[in-house]
Formats: structure tokens, C-alpha cells, sequence
């Protein structure tokens, strides 16, 4: 988002920041929790505790900010028991009453976008980091791995549900999870397993319905996770590699029938399955049907 934009929006946070003070239970964590949200929004350069407290924190007693400021904001981050699930589930209602409605009038509905990022790492120490793939550079490096679930409208998109990826050796060293306070109860999940906890759990806090869900191949060419959209009645649409192949009949439908003679048959004929290459190219014009996406500045975007 540009500058002017981020600074625009900024004056609501006063606004914005009642409704969610309440998810932070003492005073003194709900001001502090506001004293982060306006360092995230407005601060320049890096965005860390210690320059967001200098510039935004205010000092006791008309004494100047300093070092205490500062620890007080980290402890809120790292001590203080508000639970994120709260915030979340609050992110979640205001976007199902601000933005949800703007979809009433389009052919596309409320759309959840799976999507993972990568965060460039230079130590050893911050949950989760290793050297692994990094979709931000396109290649092997030192980073952190999150999953996240955005929910798009018309009017705009909100990060929904978030989670951070660890790795199995993250998982079996105990020493560095106690250091970084991962939580006990945190087992090993998948990227792929990890977005559909959190579909899962969006959907269990009962404030927004994706009408669709997309992705690109990284999640469209997982069988178990497109079989779990399909155990969950949730329609999708998600990109898969050209070369991917796909059952066009129901695979239950092409085991061969008993003979008499022998074992029964239990494998199904593949005299149906097509490459996805293969199935689009199969596809005729009639076939397609143009979708609105949105108002455009000159046109509509389909």
C-alpha cells in the first residue's frame, strides 16, 4: 500500500483500536497494544519494539520515553497472557460486517486465498528458521516460513488466519522451542496441513463463508487436501501443474466387474484419466463463462 494510503487509513486506528482493546484484558496491555498498532502503521525504516516504544510510547510522570518503554512493550509481546486467537477471531467478524457485504452484487463471492510467505533470516535463533525453500527469492535460503489465509471481497482483503511453519528438526528440539516459547501442545503439521487448520478454524468461528477458495499448484496438486475440501463441502479452485493428471468419471465407477473366476477385481481401469494439459485442451469456448471481478478505473476486470 502507498504512503499517503497507510497514513489515510491511520487516522481511523483510534477507532479501529476500541474494538479490539478489549482482547488485551488489563489497561495497561490495551495501551500498550495500541502503542503497537500505531508503530506498525506509521513508523519508518524497520518496525522493531525498541523504535516503535522511542517514537510512540509515552513517558511516566513527563519523563522522557526510554528504556523502560521499551521493555514494557516487549513483555506485552512476549509475557503478557492477551491470547492472538481473540484478536483473530475479532479481525474475522469485522471483516465478515465491513467488507463481506460488497460481495452481495458480484459473481464471485467471498474468495479465501491460501498463501505462503517467506521471511529472510540471518541467525539461528527465531522459531522455525532454517535453510529452506524461500518463494520471496526463488531459491534455498535462511528463513521463516508462514502460512496465511486471505479473505477478498470487492472492497478489500484481510489477512484472516495465520500460522508459522516448523520444521521437523524445529519440532524434536526441545531446547530451542523452550527458547523460543513455541507452545507444548504444538505437533508437527505440513505447509499443506497448516492451511487447512486454517480454513478450518475460520470456519468454526462462524464469521465468514468462502464461497471459493483458490491457491496455486503448491496446494492444487495435494490429493489429501483436495480430498478434504471435498470431506468439508468447500469449493475451490486451484491451480495445478500441466502434466498433473485427474479422474474425469468417478474412479469407483471403473472397477472392472467380478468374472467369477479368482479375486475380484478392487483397482479401476485409468481409461478415463487425463492430464490437465489434456482436459483444457479438451474444453471448448462455449465451455468458459466470463466472470466480473471488479469495477475497474475504465472497465470492468474479468
Amino acid at each position: 500500500m502507498a504512503t499517503d494510503r497507510v497514513r489515510a487509513a491511520a487516522r481511523g486506528i483510534d477507532r479501529l483500536h476500541r474494538r479490539f482493546a478489549g482482547c488485551f484484558g488489563r489497561q495497561e496491555s490495551r495501551a500498550h497494544s495500541q502503542v503497537y498498532l500505531r508503530g506498525l502503521m506509521l513508523a519508518a525504516g524497520r518496525k522493531n519494539v525498541e523504535a516503535i516504544a522511542l517514537e510512540f510510547a509515552e513517558g511516566r510522570d513527563d519523563h522522557p520515553v526510554g528504556q523502560n518503554e521499551v521493555l514494557n512493550l516487549q513483555g506485552f509481546l512476549t509475557e503478557s497472557p492477551w491470547d492472538p486467537a481473540d484478536v483473530q477471531r475479532e479481525i474475522q467478524a469485522t471483516f465478515a460486517e465491513e467488507l463481506v457485504p460488497s460481495a452481495a452484487n458480484g459473481s464471485m463471492g467471498v474468495v479465501g486465498v491460501l498463501d505462503g510467505s517467506s521471511f529472510v533470516k540471518r541467525g539461528s535463533e527465531s522459531a522455525g528458521v532454517k535453510r529452506q525453500w524461500c518463494g520471496r527469492l526463488g531459491k534455498t535460503e535462511n528463513c521463516q516460513v508462514a502460512e496465511f489465509l486471505i479473505g477478498v471481497t470487492p472492497d478489500g482483503c484481510v489477512a484472516l488466519d495465520q500460522q508459522l511453519y516448523l520444521p521437523h528438526e524445529w519440532i524434536a528440539d526441545k531446547s530451542r522451542r523452550d527458547k523460543t516459547r513455541v507452545p507444548k501442545p504444538l505437533t508437527y503439521r505440513s505447509q499443506n496441513q497448516i492451511a487447512l487448520d486454517s480454513l478450518r478454524r475460520v470456519a468454526t468461528n462462524g464469521h465468514v463463508h468462502f464461497d471459493w477458495v483458490t491457491a496455486d499448484a503448491h496446494y492444487g496438486d495435494d490429493g489429501e487436501l483436495l480430498d478434504a475440501l471435498e470431506s468439508d463441502s468447500q469449493r475451490y479452485l486451484l491451480e495445478s501443474r500441466a502434466e498433473k493428471t485427474f479422474w474425469t468419471v468417478d474412479p469407483a465407477s471403473q472397477v472392472p466387474d467380478y468374472a467369477g473366476a479368482g479375486r475380484p477385481p478392487s483397482r479401476a481401469a485409468r481409461d478415463h484419466v487425463q492430464s490437465a494439459k489434456a482436459i483444457a485442451e479438451g474444453l471448448q469456448p462455449t465451455d468458459w463463462h466470463a466472470l466480473k471481478l471488479r469495477e475497474g478505473d475504465r472497465k470492468s476486470v474479468v
